[in-house]
């Protein structure tokens, strides 16, 4: 009767600390947000040789320490256990020195005060008093600690589709924490004749050794279009040449932080317009009737070296604030080279004398409210 009472104590104090996590790991493991692994201890005791074939057969392998956020975490795990269990650690008895199943050497300073004994040459992990690793009989009869790769990417990974224009994507756990071991490919799709547009802000991860890298097309056999860390500086914005872009998100075995946010667009892949010359004209696209949505066109002037550029607009008629026409003083677009930024009912006439030969327009429309658009012709000076 005793014996039998022991046992159930013994098993209870092996299985009350294991729960599941519906979101990451199988039933009856726990998810840990120090290492971003499943663990799991076994109710029932084995030798040191029967740990790992046990873990194996559940899904896993077994355990040894990796980092001191680990050691933390089981020491936590296994508080509550009467038993220590077994960890894939054993010493080599012609050289006396100890090893983990990777065949890497468990610093010092994870055994318990006045470990390795002599006693021993199997290693369990002792989480009370003093936690650490501890020299133990390889036949004593010890619980299993396991642990396995939990499915941390999300389940929906493709984004997108033929009729989305604009969306946002997280990191798995953002805004608190994402975690260790990642690589989620994301995929994202637009309609046919737009491009994307990404922007990963807010971005916080770990500095060169978690990073994005980014593809011009549905996967990562693309094209390559960079990465968010390449060691000199982060980058956090990306554009496709078509209507599909995917990215992969990998992290390493250690530190984590928030993680980002990634907000795309899709915009119009339509052929820009270019005018050389003496003069010429320009309207929206459909004008005089109204442009469609979410329209980027792209309009170039190139006058006769020594001469300038008279824009004048004699029509205008856009959605206040959200459809804009832009002007820039280049025959390129940067924010350094804006000089209008043109919305509204109310703009024409307007009229606008360039200092080079160079004009360059862009014209570009949301989802919601569509206008007439514009006209405007253009002569040099």
């Amino acid at each position: 009767m005793i014996c039998a009472v022991v046992t159930a104590l013994l098993l209870a104090s092996a299985t009350q600390v294991v729960t599941a996590d519906v979101n990451h790991c199988p039933s009856g493991w726990t998810f840990s947000t120090n290492t971003s692994f499943c663990y799991i201890q076994s109710p029932q005791y084995m030798t040191y040789a029967e740990a790992d074939p046990f873990c194996q057969s559940i899904g896993g392998s077994q355990v040894f320490i990796f980092t001191s956020r680990e050691l933390t975490w089981l020491t936590d795990f296994t508080s509550s256990s009467l038993v220590p269990p077994w960890l894939a650690t054993t010493r080599n008895t012609s050289t006396g020195k100890w090893y983990n199943s990777d065949n890497t050497t468990p610093l010092l300073s994870y055994w318990s005060i006045g470990e390795p004994g002599i006693n021993g040459d199997c290693a369990t992990f002792k989480g009370t008093s003093s936690p650490g690793l501890k020299a133990t009989q390889c036949y004593s009869m010890q619980p299993a600690l396991c642990k396995q790769m939990p499915a941390l990417c999300p389940t929906q990974t493709n984004y997108g589709g033929s009729s989305s224009r604009s969306g946002t994507i997280q990191s798995p756990g953002y805004p608190t924490q994402y975690y260790n071991n990642l690589n989620c490919l994301y995929t994202i799709t637009s309609p046919p004749n737009t491009y994307i547009t990404m922007l990963f802000s807010p971005y916080v991860v770990e500095d060169y050794f978690d990073y994005i890298n980014v593809y011009d097309g549905p996967n990562a056999t693309y094209p390559y279009l960079g990465t968010t860390d390449d060691g000199y500086w982060l980058r956090d914005d990306f554009e496709s040449s078509n209507n599909s872009v995917s990215f992969k998100f990998i992290t390493d075995k250690i530190i984590t932080d928030k993680g980002w946010l990634l907000t795309w667009n899709a915009k119009s892949n339509t052929p820009p317009i270019k005018q050389t010359g003496q003069n010429g004209s320009f309207t929206s696209p459909n004008y005089p009737n109204n442009y469609d949505p979410y329209t980027e066109q792209l309009y170039y002037i190139t006058a006769p070296v020594g001469f300038q550029v008279n824009v004048t607009i004699t029509d205008f008629v856009l959605e206040q604030n959200y459809d804009v026409l832009e002007v820039y003083n280049a025959s390129y677009v940067s924010a350094s080279t804006l000089i209008a930024n043109l919305t509204g009912p109310s703009v024409a006439p307007w009229s606008w004398l360039s200092p080079s030969r160079y004009v360059t327009m862009r014209f570009k429309s949301d989802a919601i409210v569509q206008k007439k658009g514009f006209s405007l012709f253009w002569i040099i000076q």
